[in-house]
């Protein structure tokens, strides 16, 4: 039993690390994905910023204006694009963690229940012990 107990408390230890390693991993995507979230507010606070300030009529002007807002389009939809990317990827990652999770608090509950059962079966085992004891010396006293 004891090398039971043993061999389920270092499984727990190694899912615990690894259930940390995936939290870490799910906080440095939520970094990311706000780091994203921002970079797409400026982006689209830049290309209305390129519409109010449109007032030139000149056809050169109007050109770059117009390439400049394609640019700024492309990187927005690129930006969206991995927005939705990382926002997947993070509930890829939240549902490992919970799996992770469910997985270590079995593993502490089989523990924990192999530890009353040892306990048991040594309190048991001395009980036993103790009225051999008491048996003995009451059949030495007998005699």
């Amino acid at each position: 039993m004891d090398s039971k107990i043993r061999a389920v408390g270092k499984m727990t230890q190694v899912e615990e690390l690894q259930r940390d390693q995936i939290g870490a991993r799910l906080d440095a995507m939520r970094h990311q994905n706000e780091h994203l979230a921002k970079q797409l507010t400026a982006l689209s606070e830049l290309k209305a910023l390129n519409y109010s300030g449109s007032s030139k009529t000149c056809s050169v002007g109007l050109m770059n204006l117009n390439l400049v807002d394609q640019m700024l389009q492309k990187m927005l939809n690129h930006q969206r694009h991995e927005q939705a990317v990382m926002e997947a990827q993070c509930q890829s990652v939240q549902k490992q963690l919970q799996q992770k999770a469910a997985r270590v608090h079995g593993l502490e509950q089989v523990l924990e229940r192999w530890r009353k059962k040892q306990n048991y079966e040594k309190a048991c085992r001395d009980q036993k012990l103790i009225e051999d004891i008491i048996n003995s010396r009451l059949r030495r006293r007998t005699l």
